[in-house]
This record gives C-alpha cells, sequence and structure tokens, in this order.
C-alpha cells in the first residue's frame, strides 16, 4: 500500500472513529447532537411533491437488493464476471458484514419514524446505504479506469458514480430514516473499505 493510501485509509478511520465516539456519548447522555439536528431539519425542510420520488428512487440505488442484483448480473457474463463482477461482489460482501456488527455493536436507534418516506428497519449507525454505495460504486468507477480501453468511459461513468454515491446519503437524510451523523460514519468506513479493497487487488494481480 502506497504512503499516499495510507494516509487516506488512516484519515478515513480516525474519521470514523471520531463520529462514532461522538454518537455513542450522545447516546449515552440522552443529548441530541447539534449538528444533526441543525442539518437533518434543513434537509427535511426541502421536502415537496416533485423532489419525493426523485429521492426515494435515489435512495433504493444504495440498497443491497439493487447492488446484490448488479452483482448478479456483472458475475452472469463471462467477459464481466472475472474483471468486474467478482472483485465488486466480495468487496461489497466484506463492507455488509463489517458495517453489519458495527451497526449490532452501537444500535443507535433510527430518527422518529413518523419523518420516514419508506419503510426501514434495523439500527442506524452507520448508514450503510452511504457505505455500500461509496465502495460499490467507488470501486466499479476503478475498475472502469484501469480496465476500460476508452478512458472517456472512465471520466463520465466515475464522475457520475461519485454524485451517485453522494446523492444516495443525501437522500437517507431526506427520507428521514437517517441522520448525517450515520451517513458521514458510512462514507468515512465505505472510504476505509474501498482502500483496503483496492490495494489487496492490486497486489494480487501482480502475484
Amino acid at each position: 500500500m502506497t504512503k499516499k493510501r495510507i494516509v487516506i485509509l488512516s484519515g478515513a478511520l480516525l474519521c470514523f472513529a471520531f463520529i462514532a465516539f461522538i454518537v455513542v456519548n450522545s447516546m449515552r447522555s440522552g443529548e441530541a447532537i447539534g449538528f444533526d439536528t441543525a442539518i437533518r431539519n434543513g434537509i427535511l425542510e426541502w421536502r415537496n411533491q416533485k423532489l419525493n420520488p426523485i429521492l426515494i428512487g435515489i435512495t433504493y440505488l444504495g440498497n443491497s437488493n439493487t447492488i446484490i442484483f448488479l452483482c448478479i448480473l456483472l458475475l452472469f457474463f463471462k467477459r464481466s464476471r472475472v474483471e468486474y463482477g467478482m472483485p465488486l461482489a466480495i468487496a461489497v460482501t466484506c463492507s455488509s458484514t463489517i458495517q453489519t456488527l458495527i451497526k449490532i455493536a452501537v444500535q443507535r436507534p433510527r430518527p422518529p419514524v413518523e419523518n420516514f418516506l419508506i419503510p426501514q428497519g434495523g439500527f442506524s449507525f452507520p448508514s450503510g446505504h452511504s457505505c455500500s454505495g461509496l465502495v460499490f460504486y467507488g470501486l466499479f468507477a476503478y475498475l472502469l479506469f484501469h480496465k476500460a480501453v476508452d478512458k472517456i468511459v472512465y471520466k463520465v461513468a466515475g464522475s457520475l458514480f461519485i454524485v451517485l454515491f453522494a446523492a444516495i446519503g443525501m437522500s437517507r437524510i431526506y427520507v428521514g430514516v437517517h441522520y448525517p451523523t450515520d451517513v458521514l460514519g458510512g462514507w468515512a468506513l465505505g472510504l476505509a473499505i474501498l482502500i483496503t479493497a483496492i490495494s489487496i487487488m492490486e497486489k494480487l494481480n501482480k502475484k
């Protein structure tokens, strides 16, 4: 792993640990996190009948069922199986396992259910959609850059994927099922997993 990646990985893990510390402390004290309240209230004010179906659609792009379907699709075709399907499926599986274990350990309740635009169960921290979205779409963009013959494909797809996983995180707050710190924690954890996955994959490719 390069020094640059070590710095990014360390920063992502420290960021996640800091956010987790704040979340756990707020749960113990019973006091709301001011950052969460301010950002969440601001985003909920954006709600309207035109934006609702768009943001609900975006949030489902980070859904485990959607990502699993895309992985199966890539694994089904021989051309994409080894280069895209297998790395993405393994990375997403690891991401899902790690975030689930953390959710169980922290056990942060979700925001008030009366603000939900979609049905959602389980614990809140970290945001699984934000974490898996960053890992899946981020790794997909990386693979396109290294596998695609036409670099324009990467530039377009990579830019779309970056916008997409950022939009997925924001949509989780908009639909009312996550606090902002859940999303930030999911992004930090997802970045750490993504950097690790890329480094392991490159090491295996060299061998």
